[in-house]
């Protein structure tokens, strides 16, 4: 009964292990011949233990020749190290984050860091090294480090807003960590809108494109510090660039650069495009000095009125005598405004009513700057002798703004839907001037040229004749 059994269930695990497609197995001597002998029907050995071995030798490395050694059913190390994540199990560093009271507890592995991202192998392992059990960082935000973690142990990283984006984009680029810099710059270039554009703006330009005496001083307006890490050991130039975790080989510093300046192009072209909207956020009175100087000095902002910059300069300048507990009056506001600001509105591009009605009345410009300006709105110039309205500067104040030639960079679906709309639009431009064009260039030819009589050549030289006799 039990012989009858078996050979049942034998059946059945043959049935399964064709149906896995199993390869024959090869011998280790393939010129000797085994001789068949009967099959002897096991002790000891469980179905579940045959059912294993049988679907383990599904791959052609692991089959097994009758003069194998039995397959081992050890469990084989993880690849990944996410099962450590969050993990108190042969934590060997714990990190405090954050400053207090804001202060987060985050358990850590020496050896996983160390080998996952060069500034924590400096920093637990390096010469300058703590070999203590506790780590605490004070300039980096509790969330964006425990964002930094899980792309460290290789976990999954979700970010769900922009102010925790814009940390962990911090806490990315202090740790050289190129992957998880473009995870933050495709989320933010994702939801880059009226109301966060500047925000996200004053944040990215710290990476890109500003000097170097002038980086320190922002970070701490903006309430961050510069990183400080222990020095790196010397090693190999090509591996300080290449994070050990990031998958493309070209996620290192230039590309990190390359990826902030292209948000940062991507920033300026949305300002351009709608720039009523941007500048009435009131996120606008918070931009730095130098971010606001960018902003208002392009010439292709894209107003429909320049009254609409200079009510977001006004606020601004409010705004910043108090932060700087100065009074509110028409010295302090000019004089944290600065020149260079206060005439980056094109004054002279105004109508009469909006001039009256806002720089006028508003006490920064003075009463001659004032006079000039109003004179050449009115068609009544008057010459101008103040240092701050020079021959030069005038022009510039009544330079028209061009259109934004500038297409968006693709970062994520939002840049690629802009670019494809900035093309389309472009394009029907070109197609509307081309047929201007055209069709001012056939009335000119259809209307007959003007020749001059007799007469009219009379009107001119008794025109001369009084001019030289007055």
């Amino acid at each position: 009964m039990k012989q009858t059994t078996w050979k049942k269930l034998r059946r059945k695990i043959d049935e399964r292990i064709a149906d896995l497609k199993i390869p024959a197995p090869k011998c280790q001597s393939q010129h000797q011949q085994q001789p068949k002998t009967p099959i002897a029907v096991p002790k000891k050995k469980s179905v579940c233990s045959v059912l294993a071995a049988a679907i383990d030798s599904k791959s052609p490395a692991k089959s097994m020749c009758p003069n194998d050694n039995a397959p081992s059913l050890q469990p084989l190390l993880p690849q990944r190290w996410d099962s450590l994540f969050d993990s108190e199990a042969g934590s060997d560093v714990t990190f405090l984050v954050g400053p207090h009271p804001e202060t987060w507890r985050f358990p850590g592995h020496r050896a996983i860091l160390s080998d996952a991202n060069p500034v924590f192998r400096a920093m637990l392992n390096g010469p300058l090294a703590d070999a203590g059990p506790t780590v605490a960082i004070h300039d980096v935000d509790g969330r964006a480090f425990d964002h930094l973690l899980r792309f460290l142990y290789r976990e999954d990283v979700h970010l769900q807003s922009v102010s925790t984006a814009l940390a962990t984009l911090y806490a990315a680029h202090k740790y050289l960590c190129a992957g998880l810099m473009r995870t933050c710059i495709t989320y933010l270039d994702d939801h880059l809108t009226a109301a966060t554009v500047l925000q996200i703006y004053q944040h990215i330009r710290l990476y890109c494109g500003v000097h170097p005496s002038k980086r320190k001083q922002e970070k701490r307006d903006l309430g961050l510090w510069v990183a400080s890490a222990p020095p790196l050991e010397a090693t190999d130039s090509s591996a300080c660039y290449t994070v050990g975790v990031d998958k493309d080989p070209n996620d290192n510093i230039e590309m990190m650069t390359c990826l902030c300046s292209d948000l940062h192009h991507n920033c300026l072209q949305f300002i351009d495009a709608n720039a009523d909207k941007v500048l009435a956020e009131e996120s606008v009175e918070d931009v730095t000095l130098e971010a606001l100087k960018e902003i208002t000095q392009r010439d292709s902002l894209m107003l429909s009125s320049e009254a609409v910059l200079f009510l977001a300069l006004e606020r601004w300048c409010n705004r910043e005598c108090k932060r700087c507990q100065l009074e509110l009056s028409a010295e302090n506001r000019r004089s944290v405004l600065g020149e260079d600001l206060l005439f980056s509105v094109r004054y002279l591009l105004m109508t009469s009513q909006e001039f009256l009605s806002g720089p006028m009345q508003s006490g920064l410009l003075d009463q001659y700057e004032t006079t000039v300006i109003l004179g050449h709105i009115l068609n009544s110039p008057v010459s101008a002798s103040a240092q701050t309205l020079t021959q030069t500067a005038l022009d510039h104040l009544k330079k028209p703004r061009r259109l934004s030639c500038d297409a968006p960079i693709v970062l994520s679906d939002r840049s690629a839907l802009a670019l494809k709309t900035n093309l389309k639009t472009n394009k029907k431009n070109s197609k509307t001037k081309k047929k201007s064009k055209q069709k001012k260039q056939k009335e000119t030819d259809g209307s007959p040229k003007k020749k001059c009589s007799s007469s009219c050549f009379f009107e001119y030289v008794i025109g001369a004749l009084a001019c030289l006799f007055d």
